[in-house]
């Protein structure tokens, strides 16, 4: 199937707002339905711009599930020469979810040191084989909270414990 992108939903947008121009320009409609129609419009253009990046599969900022299984990990550290903060991508599997067919998504938390520690040794004990496992360590606990991209400078980051997955006991032949 063929996807337009952003470049198409782009040129339709540009298309529909041409379109009703024209009819604002040839109408006898008055000018406040005129003037309602284009702010509506324009109102559309950012609420589809905003809806945007959870479609494109970028890291949500909704509440990770409190037990999970880790499937990858990215670390991004902070650069002090040009001042970007560092962030900590996770893609993570519910284990809450009832049905076995929870998709991995993926989460952004803000930097920390003892964060990236746990991950570095999670993604190590990954890279030899071994499942890991993930929860939160209070589900209530105030360095816990909702990644919120505005206002994430001097938070402390979420506090996660990663466990191997045991393996299975195979009864012997």
């Amino acid at each position: 199937m063929y996807t337009l992108g952003i470049t198409g939903l782009v040129a339709a947008y540009v298309l529909v707002a041409l379109l009703l121009l024209s009819i604002n320009l040839y109408s006898n409609w008055s000018w406040k339905v005129k003037a309602g129609s284009i702010v509506i419009t324009t109102v559309l253009y950012v609420v589809t711009y905003l809806s945007f990046p959870p479609l494109l599969g970028w890291p949500t900022g909704e509440q990770p599930p409190l037990r999970f299984r880790l499937v990858a990990a990215d670390v991004v550290q902070p650069d002090k020469l040009t001042g970007a903060e560092g962030m900590i991508y996770l893609w993570l599997k519910d284990l809450d979810d009832l049905s076995g067919r929870s998709r991995p998504r993926s989460y952004q938390f803000p930097y920390s040191t003892e964060l990236h520690e746990n991950v570095i040794a999670a993604k190590s004990k990954m890279d030899k084989g071994m499942q890991q496992l993930g929860e939160f360590r209070m589900p209530h606990d105030p360095n816990i909270r909702e990644v919120d991209r505005l206002t994430r400078f001097g938070q402390r980051s979420a506090e996660i414990e990663f466990f191997d997955i045991p393996n299975p006991l195979i009864p012997d032949k």
